[in-house]
């Protein structure tokens, strides 16, 4: 199979293995949902998920994010900026793109 096939390629290969796999003695067990593919005389495994460490405090997200936005907004407040007028040199082109003159702005 490659990563490029389609579904149906995919469900077609997938097939045709099956089906020489049973073709050549193989079998599939049908199993019941729910059952386990642990041995039964043998005790159950811990879980994964389990651990014997306490369970640790949570931080809500919703107190977190709060913190951040009183924390943004005292350092957002509004500052007054200077201007400073400065004459700045423009050039003036023709039609053509060619420069015609030199003009001081005051922007």
């Amino acid at each position: 199979m490659t990563s490029g096939s389609s579904k149906n390629a995919i469900r077609r290969e997938l097939r045709r293995k099956t089906e020489e796999f049973l073709s050549l003695g193989g079998e599939i067990k049908k199993h019941v949902a729910g059952d386990t593919g642990e041995p039964a005389d043998k005790p159950r495994g811990r879980s994964a998920f389990v651990s014997s460490e306490p369970p640790k405090t949570r931080t809500y997200i919703n107190d977190v994010v709060l913190a951040l936005d009183s924390r943004k907004a005292k350092k957002t407040s509004p500052k007054v900026a200077k201007t400073h007028k400065r004459r700045t040199k423009k050039l003036i082109y023709d039609d053509f793109g060619e420069p015609v003159r030199e003009v001081w702005s005051d922007e």
